[in-house]
């Protein structure tokens, strides 16, 4: 007997539970693939959070979270009996596990926009945390002309007087490359000028060792790392390394992304490793970074003018 030839009543029965059952089967499959390709971080691995824009205004794009909305994640967190360390701190353990505060949460900001100094810095001193802060050096106190320009809107990046101040308070400065570019795709030069030349810069402003870098949209290859190792970083991390980590690789670590759509529930339970929610935040966190391949493609495909660097300038 043909489905169509079923009463109608028992067609919507078996097209309820076949609905059902895929529903079911979904979510399932999505966490053995999660299980078989990432896993969970490897054992002694410090959580990390990852944030881009704190900002209240609008944007097409998902990496920017309010101030209210930051606000009520940090005070979560700190509720929760997190205390937050750098991401120099964070790889320590690796090597002093006594280092290291009881329930560790580590909270870092790419591309160090300038909205972090008005409107997260104050939630980050309210509650008492360090944050690590990635800049590109060739945009500081600048505009985020390398990024797409959605609806014409422009977000300013810290200037190195706000570097400094965020600094003297204990904030970690960061290298994120000198022209946030793809580094897999430069040729040893230019490399060499993104990792160990932007490093030099920080340092040499700041008047203080620049010891953590963040490879730019998350991408890199052996040999990027090979560089990083080089410059003399001692920590690095990407959004969401593509291989499965069996143990911790202080030049690699693993974050989770934060986003607009998160709330301070979903946030704990990115810093919370052995919540059984943690799966469905990191890969989730791993499609959105996925995307974030785009905006390098686009730089590609419409070559736009590059900004000059300070190295172009004297």
């Amino acid at each position: 007997m043909t489905t169509a030839a079923l009463p109608l009543y028992n067609r919507v029965v078996l097209t309820t539970v076949a609905i059902i059952l895929a529903a079911a089967a979904l979510p399932a499959a999505a966490h053995l693939y999660w299980r078989l390709r990432y896993g969970p971080p490897a054992a002694g691995s410090v959580p990390i959070l990852a944030y881009h824009k704190v900002d209240p205004r609008f944007e097409l794009g998902g990496t920017r979270v309010t101030p209210a909305q930051f606000a009520r994640q940090l005070r979560s967190l700190k509720g929760a009996g997190y205390a937050a360390v750098t991401l120099s701190q964070a790889a320590a353990p690796l090597r002093a596990p006594a280092a290291s505060p009881a329930k560790p949460v580590c909270i870092t900001f790419d591309d160090a926009y300038e909205s972090l100094f008005t409107h997260a810095w104050p939630a980050l001193r309210e509650c008492g945390f360090v944050a690590t802060v990635f800049a590109p050096t060739d945009y500081i106190g600048a505009e985020n002309t390398w990024d797409i320009n959605w609806l014409g809107l422009r977000f300013r990046h810290l200037s190195w007087d706000q570097l400094k101040q965020l600094a003297a308070a204990g904030i970690e400065i960061g290298s994120h490359g000198a022209s946030h570019r793809d580094l897999r795709q430069l040729d040893d030069a230019a490399l060499e000028r993104e990792v160990a030349g932007s490093k030099r810069i920080l340092e040499q402003e700041l008047g203080m060792p620049v010891k953590a870098f963040c490879y730019p949209f998350g991408r890199y290859d052996a040999r990027v790392r090979r560089a990083v190792e080089r410059a003399g970083y001692v920590a690095a991390c990407s959004l969401a390394p593509a291989l499965r980590n069996r143990t911790v690789d202080p030049l690699a670590l693993r974050r989770c992304g934060v986003y607009l759509t998160d709330s301070a529930w979903s946030v704990r339970r990115k810093a919370d490793h052995a919540s059984p929610w943690f799966w469905t935040q990191d890969l989730f966190s791993r499609g959105v970074n996925f995307c974030a391949g785009g905006t390098a493609l686009a730089r590609r495909l419409f070559r736009a003018p590059a900004r000059a660097t300070r190295d172009d300038k004297e």
